[in-house]
């Protein structure tokens, strides 16, 4: 078929096949852990945290009490760019 020529014998690369079993299984442990099926590999985590580190803010924009401002000026300049 049309995929064989993408990874040629002795090539070094990984077979199609091989990086789709691959990635079909990391990414089915990694929802499974998301929704609940399978218990969180580490304590600090909790089902359903969609930030499991905490909210992302190195430079504590949020704390200085006018992050409803910066998101709608965020929504502006991304318009302008579009």
């Amino acid at each position: 078929g049309a995929i064989a020529p993408l990874a040629p014998e002795g090539s070094g690369y990984p077979s199609f096949w091989a990086v789709i079993g691959v990635e079909i299984v990391t990414m089915g442990l990694a929802e499974a852990y998301r929704t609940g099926l399978v218990d969180p590999a580490f304590d600090e985590l909790t089902v359903g945290d969609a930030n499991p580190g905490g909210r992302f803010d190195p430079l504590n924009l949020a704390e200085s009490g006018d992050l409803d401002e910066l998101k709608i000026k965020e929504l502006k300049h991304c318009r302008l760019s579009m």
